[in-house]
């Protein structure tokens, strides 16, 4: 099953989460799903940005400092500002793994997903266990339409991740279904939901999803469960 431009044009209908911004098409038959519908942030190390601009200004050579700062400007979509405080480490000559792997997250929220790429798997390679860099790899490969290379990333970042896993697992499940594999999609979701019951976003993937799902098993079903390996 091809997850259509409508589909996707449901999804951008929704209420955006923080930090998000609508992943185009890429013009391909199936289609991008919408960042409004995912999480972007991961949500287990979030430091306010009053805290951070004080700690960030009393020490701004300090990169990991530079790093919360830039993560808080661009939760509260100041993505310009992140560029410019995070820059000079990103681009230096030993950058650590978050430092990339943040800067590239501000290069989905701009919507340079070549660039984003880029810099998630310098961080990557400069850190293997590094989950945030697969989340963001994923993200900015579905932002270009590489709907099974997102996957395995997004796989890898669900596999390494440390704290609440559910952002990675909306965001796998949303890739399956771009990809037509919606019984593997509602079933991540709702083990989503079972973690998170409150979070809106996850509840209204789970409805969308799953009327896709009896879509698919009309008069002619298709395949929707994802064929092992």
């Amino acid at each position: 099953m091809k997850i259509t431009k409508s589909f996707v044009l449901m999804l951008g209908a929704c209420a955006a989460l923080s930090a998000c911004q609508t992943i185009p098409s890429d013009g391909s038959s199936s289609s991008s799903l919408s960042a409004s519908a995912r999480g972007m942030g991961l949500d287990d190390e979030n430091v306010s940005l009053e805290v951070a601009e004080r700690r960030y200004k009393q020490k701004p050579e300090d990169e990991r400092l530079a790093v919360d700062y830039a993560r808080a400007l661009r939760e509260d979509n100041r993505n310009d500002q992140a560029v410019l405080v995070l820059e000079p480490f990103a681009a230096g000559k030993t950058p650590q793994s978050q430092t990339l792997s943040e800067y590239a997250a501000i290069q989905i929220a701009l919507g340079d997903y070549k660039k984003a790429e880029r810099f998630a798997q310098k961080a990557v390679v400069g850190d293997g266990n590094n989950y945030r860099a697969y989340h963001n790899l994923g993200m900015a490969l579905e932002g270009q339409g590489k709907h099974p290379e997102a996957e395995t990333a997004l796989r890898k970042a669900l596999e390494l991740n440390q704290g609440d896993p559910t952002t990675v697992m909306n965001n796998l499940a949303l890739n399956l279904a771009s990809q037509g594999y919606l019984d593997e999609s509602i079933d991540i979701l709702r083990r989503a939901q079972a973690l998170s019951p409150d979070r809106v976003e996850i509840e209204r993937n789970v409805r969308i999803v799953t009327a896709l799902q009896q879509t698919a098993r009309g008069p002619t079903p298709t395949p929707v469960l994802k064929p092992k390996p």
